[in-house]
């Protein structure tokens, strides 16, 4: 077992050089585990709607990693309602587990003397991720030291996901850029281009002395026109054309765009930074394109409200739905929920087949 100072040394050491969130996650735990007192441990990322998700596990005991960890991923427990009503800011012995006294209760012997476990929050700037559990062999409660220890692993922790959340962005922030710039390019070379073709062959058609020469021409014309139509939509994807006119004249160019019947409805004022606003666009454009690709209807409503410093988004189409239990990423519904998360807001989705499909999304603004 190494001293408080070289085990917090070989932490610090690894976290300054891993950049694969998932990775440092397991490693840190792993490092933790086989090097202190601690026989388990497991880290819980809670979002902000405060539903919790297993985001790293090292040396389980043999009950809690039946049926897929089940018993760790169903249900609340004290150490996630006490961070969701923020009373959770130090590590601290947990007198009683629910997820361990059930399992004692089926099969005590599956717990491999896991009966109680320490929790600490992992927080970095004022920024809360989640909670990291920790447990020793027949180990009731555990002393100041190990939790203070325990509080600076979880320090260390904190910051590196930050670290991590902040290179995101970066990367996020340099790859808008450079889809701006490809559209650009696309637009004034490309675009141009193909515009250029449209227009002789639609004046070859007027002159040709054949028909023959008149029909290769009307299909260079159809073609040329296809693939203006391809390139705008394209461009679309890569650059939001028309947010300089605002929100809602962009969405309803690209709703006339993919022939959606776009119906806006606000209620407030509202005025948003341009990279909330790009980001905006983006989870309604996917709502659109859903609606366009899976709905079988060409109409969606969309409702915007601003009330006391909130801005909110409903988008709803009256087309097939789907079943919520087996939606794929084919809906890009995780992409949208990351979008709105990233702004530090709260989206849902509610379908059922035959009923349609509803999003909403809520964002802070000042």
């Amino acid at each position: 077992m190494k001293s408080k100072i070289e085990l917090l040394r070989m932490i610090a050491e690894y976290l300054n050089q891993e950049t694969n969130r998932d990775t440092m996650l397991n490693e840190a735990l792993k490092l933790l585990i086989d090097n202190s007192e601690f026989d388990t441990g497991w880290i819980f990322f809670i979002d902000k709607n405060g539903e919790h998700d297993l985001a790293a596990h090292y040396n389980l005991p043999v009950g809690l990693k039946e049926n897929d960890y089940e018993k760790l991923f169903n249900g609340k427990c004290w150490c996630v309602n006490q961070y969701n009503r923020d009373n959770l800011k130090n590590a601290t012995n947990i007198i009683a587990c629910s997820r361990l006294e059930k399992l004692m209760r089926e099969d005590a012997s599956k717990n491999e003397g896991i009966t109680h476990h320490a929790t600490v929050p992992l927080i970095s700037s004022g920024d809360s991720f989640g909670i990291l559990n920790v447990a020793s062999k027949y180990v009731k409660a555990y002393d100041k030291d190990t939790l203070d220890l325990l509080e600076s692993v979880a320090f260390q922790i904190g910051s590196t996901l930050k670290r991590l959340e902040l290179t995101k962005i970066e990367k996020e922030n340099a790859r808008i850029q450079e889809r701006q710039r490809l559209a650009r390019d696309l637009h004034d070379s490309i675009s141009q281009t193909i515009f250029s073709i449209n227009i002789m062959s639609n004046a070859g058609v007027r002159i040709a002395e054949s028909e023959e020469m008149k029909s290769t021409l009307q299909k260079i014309e159809s073609t040329s026109k296809y693939a203006m139509n391809e390139m705008k939509a394209l461009i679309w994807q890569l650059k939001p054309i028309g947010l300089e006119n605002g929100l809602v004249d962009a969405l309803k160019e690209y709703a006339a765009l993919i022939h959606i019947e776009l119906s806006i409805d606000i209620d407030g004022f509202y005025q948003l930074p341009d990279n909330s606003e790009i980001e905006v666009f983006r989870v309604i454009q996917e709502a659109l394109n859903n609606t366009s690709k899976h709905s079988n209807v060409n109409k969606s409503d969309v409702k915007i409200i601003v009330s006391e410093g909130v801005f909110s988004v409903v988008v709803r189409d009256e087309g097939d739905g789907f079943d919520m239990k087996e939606v794929t990423r084919q809906h890009g519904l995780k992409n949208m929920k990351a979008r709105v998360e990233r702004l530090g807001g709260l989206f849902s989705v509610k379908s059922s087949l035959g009923h349609g499909t509803t999003i909403r999304f809520t964002i802070p603004i000042e």
